[in-house]
């Protein structure tokens, strides 16, 4: 492995937080593989490594050092739609029967499809980060309903890990957007500023405090994005998801992770191999750590809700720490 120096994380309570929403009651059927198996049993939860060799990864070639071009000059790339639309209807149809069923969005992630889904990107992630790379679980699904009141995460930087763009321009850490549904302005797709329009991005490599304030209105970027594309940014780019609207058609439905280079030291606690073996207790692990890390702050503090902070605590326990 390469030597590498991560000087600084962000502390939890100050990354921007979702809304939870998951009755205590719901805990049993939570922890029993063969309650989600029943709610969508056209989809897997295998306890083996899943087989991407059948998953062809569609990204031209001629467009890899574009992606990483880009990458370096602007902060960010974004893909064509490459997952077909089999596919990311089939993420839909299951994200809204976990809805249907009680829970959050983020339980979806037992089921191999979301895992699957990385496969059809492999050759641009490996392009950019090396052959090797690894997933650090920190996901989020995001389903921004039709209403004046929907939206994404505020305007902000990631910001978890500093100093993660090496000597050549590139991230070691990269953020992986992927759509589910279509993302417009009107159901809340995401805006940036590029890298290279704004005057705190340098500062914010090294300083995850620097704020997000002081660019040009008409640098933002409004990034509009058909279902199974891929949006991918570093840790230092400012950006959010809009607010939606009421005459949005449908929901926007999108979920996200970091990677990073696998010839690294870990830049967080726990990575994982992908493809490896994700049995039922670490996808569930997944979730809950997801849950901990961008849940509101009252979840951890509120003695009202023992035994839910109990039930996450238990199962994000179970990923291994590095």
């Amino acid at each position: 492995m390469t030597d590498t120096t991560i000087v600084q994380r962000r502390d939890i309570d100050t990354i921007p937080k979702k809304s939870l929403n998951l009755d205590k009651s719901l805990i049993p059927q939570a922890e029993n593989i063969d309650f989600w198996r029943k709610l969508n049993p056209d989809l897997t939860i295998s306890d083996k490594a899943l087989q991407w060799e059948s998953v062809h990864s569609a990204i031209e070639p001629i467009y890899l050092d574009e992606y990483a071009l880009q990458l370096k000059e602007e902060g960010y790339f974004q893909t064509p739609p490459v997952i077909p639309p089999t596919t990311t209807q089939q993420m839909i149809q299951c994200i809204e029967k976990v809805k249907k069923a009680g829970f959050p969005p983020i339980f979806a992630l037992v089921y191999d499809i979301f895992y699957e889904g990385f496969a059809y990107f492999d050759s641009v992630l490996t392009r950019i980060l090396g052959s090797g790379y690894k997933l650090i679980p920190n996901f989020w699904i995001y389903y921004i309903e039709t209403l004046d009141t929907g939206k994404g995460f505020e305007p902000h930087r990631d910001t978890e890990y500093s100093n993660t763009i090496g000597s050549d321009g590139m991230p070691n850490v990269l953020t992986l957007w992927i759509s589910i549904t279509e993302a417009t302005p009107l159901n809340s797709c995401m805006y940036l500023v590029p890298a290279n329009r704004d005057p705190e991005y340098t500062n914010a490599i090294h300083d995850l405090n620097t704020g997000g304030t002081q660019f040009a209105l008409e640098d933002i970027r409004a990034l509009p994005t058909p279902p199974g594309a891929l949006l991918s940014w570093n840790q230092y780019i400012f950006h959010w998801g809009s607010r939606s609207s009421k005459r949005a058609k449908f929901p926007r439905v999108s979920y996200a992770v970091y990677c990073q280079r696998g010839d690294i030291a870990p830049v967080d606690d726990v990575l994982l191999d992908i493809p490896s073996v994700l049995d039922f207790e670490t996808r569930l692990a997944i979730a809950c750590r997801a849950i901990y890390h961008y849940s509101p702050v009252s979840l951890q503090q509120s003695s009202q809700e023992e035994e839910l902070l109990e039930f996450v605590k238990r199962n994000k326990a179970k990923l291994q720490i590095i």
